[in-house]
């Protein structure tokens, strides 16, 4: 049962995956630049500012500060290190993340800050170096390792786990 759950989470979220809008580049990122925070946040941060990231900010019933919303970080020299959304203070969905040179280094799903979903690293060049799932922070089913000629090598996980064959 516990496995059907599972494989029905990573179902979930592959398709989740594949619906988002994949970003093969960093994008250029102004310092006007206006994102589109949920009602009840406003936006902080930006390329020139001391925090790194340009985010929304919600004000919790406790006073607790969250960012809540679209997410941009950036690296020391301003340019683009991640692009994504956060819920409650803890990062959630895809998240694409980038070299300083703008090229992609990967995509990871995440579900209250927790690896939840698909989580792929790509080489300098573009190419696969590996692929990986997860459920609740826990690799879960196929992980694969790519070697220089894209060739997988493939270890089945559960609940973090190395299956023996």
């Amino acid at each position: 049962m516990i496995r059907k759950l599972m494989l029905s989470q990573l179902a979930v979220a592959a398709v989740a995956f594949a619906q988002a809008p994949t970003l093969e580049k960093a994008p250029l990122i102004k310092p006007n630049h206006s994102l589109s925070c949920p009602a009840g946040t406003k936006q902080i941060g930006g390329v020139k500012s001391g925090m790194s990231a340009l985010t929304c900010l919600k004000i919790a019933a406790d006073g607790l500060r969250l960012f809540h919303g679209p997410m941009i970080s950036f690296y020391p020299s301003g340019k683009v290190e991640a692009v994504g959304q956060s819920e409650e203070g803890f990062r959630s969905g895809k998240w694409t993340f980038f070299d300083e040179a703008g090229n992609k280094l990967g995509e990871t799903e995440f579900l209250k800050g927790d690896y939840h979903g698909r989580r792929v690293e790509l080489t300098v060049d573009g190419k696969m170096k590996t692929e990986t799932f997860w459920v609740n922070g826990k690799r879960q089913g196929p992980q694969k390792a790519f070697d220089a000629n894209g060739v997988p090598t493939i270890t089945e996980y559960r609940d973090d786990r190395p299956v023996a064959k």
